[in-house]
């Protein structure tokens, strides 16, 4: 049972980004910039009390605020920079993403986006760590449900879905360095507070320059979507990531979180009404199953290469919503 411990938690942030896509939807008259900087600001509120909670639970010895020496923040070298990095990349491949989907079939947008579920693996074995036949094929019957849900048309590419396939790529390196900065000592909550903090930064300072003033009264009008982004999508869901990718190697925890995309498909038909046809479930069944290989495949299958150390340190890629 330990060992489901982690992917059920990664199961988790996928079900709460694929109930986000209700909320985003509905909060879609925000400009992109600042509906991401709200979220992140939210999401940076919830986690400062978190991390005191964290602290207590786990008797770490740790407090966020430190008064011995003068008042500073207890941030180890690795939470900061890793916390930054990771932080970083989400802020620009949630901009991609929201420039892009502006120019192009929701659908399409969603089956690009998950390619990162390809990406990562790919960008593990540059780094030198190889992923198991299991996890190949899980990516590529992904891939296939992935289309079968989201793709209704003949697909082609527009300079759009290039926005989005780069979005892709992003996402993966966020994945991929949240993998990097995850070791023994590391606390997720303190990591995801960082990562979040660098992204409200980056989008309150992007905002007001490329979208002009923020309109709050037409923020005070979301505030229910925005929590829901900011607290559960936000500071729960990609805290989950953190901590379930702590003990899942990153091809297979990308294998699972993609699964927000199934999430959205029956969020958006119990919640709003959506119709889904026989192909789009198909594609979700067929998408669940390349979870399932990539999880319960052949021990033979499973190579050590990409899979967590004794340190802690684990061998990941959407969001995402």
């Amino acid at each position: 049972m330990k060992n489901f411990i982690s992917p059920i938690i990664l199961l988790l942030a996928a079900i709460i980004w694929g109930a986000a896509f209700v909320a985003q939807k509905a909060a879609a008259a925000l400009a992109p910039l600042t509906l991401i900087a709200v979220r992140s600001i939210f999401a940076v509120i919830f986690l400062i009390p978190a991390v005191a909670v964290y602290d207590r639970l786990t008797h770490s010895g740790r407090s966020l605020l430190r008064l011995r020496g003068g008042l500073r923040l207890d941030l180890s070298r690795r939470e900061l920079i890793g916390g930054a990095v990771c932080g970083t990349f989400l802020f620009i491949a949630s901009t991609l993403q929201q420039a892009g989907i502006a120019e192009t079939d929701a659908g399409k947008a969603s089956f690009i986006t998950a390619l990162y579920v390809v990406i990562v693996p790919l960008l593990s074995l540059a780094l030198g760590k190889r992923s198991g036949l299991n996890v190949w094929c899980a990516a590529t019957l992904a891939v296939v449900g992935f289309y079968l849900l989201c793709i209704t048309d003949s697909f082609s590419l527009a300079p759009s879905d290039l926005i989005i396939l780069l979005c892709a790529v992003v996402f993966a390196f966020q994945i991929i360095s949240i993998d990097k900065s995850l070791a023994r000592g590391t606390c997720p909550i303190r990591l995801s507070l960082v990562q979040f903090f660098t992204c409200a930064v980056l989008s309150s300072v992007s905002a007001p320059i490329f979208e002009g003033p923020i309109d709050f009264s037409l923020i005070g009008g979301y505030l229910p979507e925005l929590l829901f982004l900011g607290i559960g999508s936000s500071g729960i869901a990609y805290t989950c990531q953190i901590i379930g990718q702590r003990g899942t190697p990153a091809p297979v925890a990308t294998v699972i979180l993609s699964l927000e995309s199934v999430f959205g498909a029956l969020s958006a038909a119990l919640l709003l009404g959506e119709r889904m046809s026989a192909r789009e479930y198909i594609g979700c069944a067929v998408v669940f199953a390349a979870v399932l290989i990539a999880e319960l495949g052949p021990a033979s299958f499973r190579k050590s290469d990409g899979a967590p150390q004794s340190d802690g340190q684990s061998a990941k890629c959407d969001g995402k919503s």
